[in-house]
């Protein structure tokens, strides 16, 4: 992947890092939920994943000046993305891919990012920082989660 000199781009790109050390710390709670009624860190990782490869494929591609884009349907989408986490059965597998699909959409935005762009996503004004860091919350948002039910399964 090309050095990424944007710093949204980078702290976007700072989630691969703590992906990888879930590899350590998660395989034995992977497939449990965090709370009743909640995913399991596989459904989570997938959803997070699936979110990407929306991006990637139908979402910044478009994104030119003046475009009017529009979310997926959420509720959907995320149930999509939760029966898609059923196929997979190995914690370092679903890490990869999920990897591998946040490097394919950080070289996108790396080549596609700039500054003036503006476009509207269901009726809201965008740019390519304001959708990078709808982005970056969410995956923080995950990763408190995650990263809450891990302390409390060792504890």
């Amino acid at each position: 992947m090309a050095s990424i000199q944007n710093t949204t781009l980078h702290e976007f790109a700072d989630f691969l890092t703590w992906l990888e050390q879930l590899k350590e710390t998660a395989n034995e709670y992977w497939l449990k939920p965090i709370a009743d009624g909640k995913w399991s860190l596989r459904e989570i990782l997938t959803h997070i994943m699936f979110w990407d490869k929306n991006s990637l494929e139908v979402m910044v591609p478009h994104m030119k000046e003046g475009a009017q884009l529009f979310f997926a349907d959420i509720e959907k989408h995320n149930t999509e993305a939760a029966e898609l986490a059923q196929s997979y059965t190995i914690l370092d597998v679903l890490i990869q891919d999920t990897i591998r699909m946040r490097r394919q959409l950080l070289e996108l935005l790396n080549e596609q990012f700039d500054g003036t762009t503006k476009f509207t996503i269901d009726n809201s004004n965008y740019t390519y920082k304001k959708f990078v860091h709808v982005f970056i919350h969410h995956d923080e948002h995950h990763r408190k989660q995650i990263e809450a039910f891990l302390e409390q399964q060792s504890a």
